[in-house]
C-alpha cells in the first residue's frame, strides 16, 4: 500500500513539475512579446494551455510567479556550497576575475534573452504592483550574488556591486532602446567588448588596491605602528 502511495505522490509531483515549468515558459514568452506591463493571469494561463486557477494555486497569483522567475536563477546563478568551495580562490589576486567573470556572464544573459531584459527594465522604469515584485525580487536576488561572492572580510562589496551592477542595468537598458553611452554604440559586440573589458579593469584595478592597502596595514602593525600616525 505505502509503494502504491509513494508512487502516485510521485506522479503527482512530475506532473506539477511539467506545469510548472510551462506557465514558467509561457511567462517568458508573453513578457518576450509584451513586456512586463503586458502581463495577466490570464493571458500566461492562455499561452501555457492551462486553467488560470493553477497558476493562483501553485503561485498565489501573478506576483508569485513573477518572484517565482526571477528567483529560480535563471537571471542570477545560484551558488551551492559545493560550486562555492570549487570557485573559492586560491589567491586574493584571483578575486577579481571571479567577480568580473560573473557580472560579464550574468549581463550577457540579459542583452541575449528579451524576457530578461524586459524584467530588468520594468523593474528600473515602471511603477506598479508588478514591476515592484520584479525589483524586490532582483535586489534580493543580487544581494544574495553578491554576499556569496564575497571572498574576502572587510570590502565594502555591497557599495562596489551597487555601482558596477547599477551602471551595467542602465547601459543594458540603453541598449535595449538602442542607445549610445558616452558614443559608444551598446548595439554592437564592439562596444560591449569595450564596456566588458572596462569592467575587467575596475575590479583588477580595485583588486590590486585592497591587496596594496593590506599590505601596507601588515608594514605598519609589524613596526609597531598604528594606521592612523603613518
Amino acid at each position: 500500500m505505502n509503494t502504491v502511495i509513494m508512487e502516485k505522490d510521485e506522479k503527482i509531483r512530475r506532473n506539477r513539475s511539467k506545469t510548472t515549468q510551462r506557465i514558467v515558459e509561457a511567462l517568458e514568452e508573453v513578457i518576450a512579446e509584451r513586456g512586463l506591463e503586458g502581463v495577466g493571469v490570464n493571458r500566461v494561463a492562455e499561452k501555457a494551455n492551462v486553467s488560470k486557477v493553477l497558476i493562483y494555486r501553485y503561485f498565489g497569483g501573478m506576483e508569485g510567479l513573477l518572484e517565482y522567475y526571477v528567483k529560480m536563477g535563471k537571471l542570477f546563478p545560484v551558488f551551492t556550497p559545493a560550486v562555492l568551495d570549487q570557485i573559492r580562490p586560491l589567491h586574493e589576486s584571483d578575486i577579481a576575475r571571479i567577480w568580473y567573470r560573473q557580472v560579464i556572464q550574468t549581463y550577457r544573459y540579459f542583452r541575449t534573452f528579451k524576457a530578461a531584459r524586459e524584467v530588468l527594465k520594468a523593474s528600473v522604469i515602471e511603477n506598479d504592483s508588478i514591476a515592484e515584485t520584479a525589483a524586490r525580487a532582483q535586489d534580493e536576488e543580487m544581494t544574495r550574488l553578491v554576499s556569496q561572492l564575497s571572498f574576502v572580510k572587510g570590502a565594502d562589496t555591497q557599495a562596489i556591486s551597487a555601482v558596477i551592477l547599477g551602471a551595467m542595468n542602465y547601459l543594458t537598458i540603453m541598449a535595449q532602446n538602442n542607445r549610445t553611452m558616452i558614443n559608444i554604440d551598446l548595439r554592437s559586440e564592439d562596444g560591449w567588448q569595450r564596456v566588458e573589458n572596462a569592467v575587467k579593469t575596475i575590479y583588477i584595478s580595485l583588486n590590486k588596491m585592497a591587496i596594496s592597502a593590506k599590505d601596507v596595514e601588515l608594514e605598519l602593525q609589524s613596526a609597531h605602528l598604528p594606521v592612523a600616525q603613518w
